[in-house]
C-alpha cells in the first residue's frame, strides 16, 4: 500500500542508491584487456558516414508543404528518405515517422492514414508494455503523475466527493496510483467520478475504447473499496462542451 501519498513530498531514495553505488563501486574490478594489434586482412577505412540534419530537412519540407509548394517538399521528402529508417537510431526513427505524415500530406491521404491507423485495435497489455517502456525511459512522465496525483489527493484532503475531466485518457494508466491511494483516507474513500474524453474510434462502437478504459479502473476501484463513477465521451476536442462532462 503508498502509505507516503497524502505526504507533503514523495519519498526520496537518493541517499540509499548513492550508497549503493558505492558499495558497487567497491566490489567492482576493471577487467584485464588484452592488448593485440590489427588482424591480419583487416584494413583501415578511411570513409565517414556523412552527416545530415533531419531536424532541418524535415522543417524546410513543411515549410514547403505550407506554401503548397509540393515540387519542393518531394524533394525534402527524397533526402529524407535516403537517411531515414524505421530500423535507425532515435533521430532516424522519428524522422521516418514523420517522413510518413509528410508524405500522406502531399499525396492528400491523411485521412485514409489516420483511419488505418485507428482501426487497428491494440489491446490494453500491449499499450501497458509500451506505456512502461516509455517511463521507464522518460522520467518526467513518472514525476509529472506522482506531483499531480499528490497535488489531488492534498486539496481533496476532506471532500466527499472528487470529479476529474481527463483529456486524452487512452488506457487510464495513471488513476491506479490516485485510487489506491485515497483508499487509505481515514474514515472512507471518497466517491471518485472520472469523465474519460478521448476521440471517436472508426465504426460501429466509436466509444468502445473509452469505455473499456471505464470499466478496467472500476474493477481497480473495486478492488480497493472506492466507490466510482464513469463517464465515457468519444468526441472530437473542440467539440466537448461543459454539459458533456456531466455534474457532482
Amino acid at each position: 500500500m503508498n502509505s507516503s501519498f497524502y505526504n507533503e513530498s514523495p519519498a526520496c531514495h537518493c541517499e540509499e542508491s548513492s550508497d549503493n553505488e558505492g558499495k558497487n563501486k567497491q566490489h567492482y574490478r576493471k577487467p584485464i584487456e588484452s592488448k593485440r594489434g590489427r588482424p591480419r586482412g583487416s584494413k583501415v577505412s578511411g570513409t565517414k558516414k556523412e552527416v545530415i540534419d533531419l531536424r532541418s530537412l524535415l522543417t524546410r519540407c513543411a515549410q514547403a508543404m505550407a506554401n503548397n509548394n509540393t515540387a519542393t517538399a518531394s524533394e525534402f521528402l527524397k533526402q529524407i528518405r535516403q537517411y531515414s529508417s524505421p530500423y535507425g537510431n532515435a533521430t532516424e526513427r522519428l524522422a521516418h515517422c514523420f517522413a510518413n505524415a509528410l508524405e500522406a500530406r502531399v499525396a492528400g491521404t491523411g485521412s485514409a492514414l489516420y483511419t488505418a491507423l485507428t482501426s487497428r485495435r491494440i489491446p490494453a497489455a500491449e499499450s501497458l508494455k509500451a506505456y512502461q517502456t516509455y517511463v521507464a525511459a522518460c522520467l518526467f512522465k513518472r514525476m509529472s503523475n506522482i506531483f499531480a496525483n499528490k497535488s489531488i489527493g492534498r486539496l481533496t484532503r476532506e471532500a466527499t466527493r472528487i470529479h476529474i475531466n481527463d483529456f486524452g485518457i487512452h488506457c487510464g494508466f495513471q488513476w491506479p496510483c490516485l485510487i489506491q491511494g485515497i483508499s487509505l483516507r481515514l474514515g472512507g474513500s471518497p466517491l471518485l467520478r472520472i469523465t474519460g474524453i478521448d476521440f471517436p474510434l472508426p465504426g460501429f462502437r466509436p466509444a468502445d475504447g473509452v469505455e473499456q478504459t471505464g470499466r478496467h479502473l472500476m474493477n481497480y476501484c473495486k478492488r480497493f473499496n472506492v466507490p466510482f463513477e464513469c463517464n465515457a465521451i468519444a468526441k472530437k476536442r473542440d467539440t466537448i462542451r461543459e454539459k458533456n462532462s456531466g455534474g457532482m
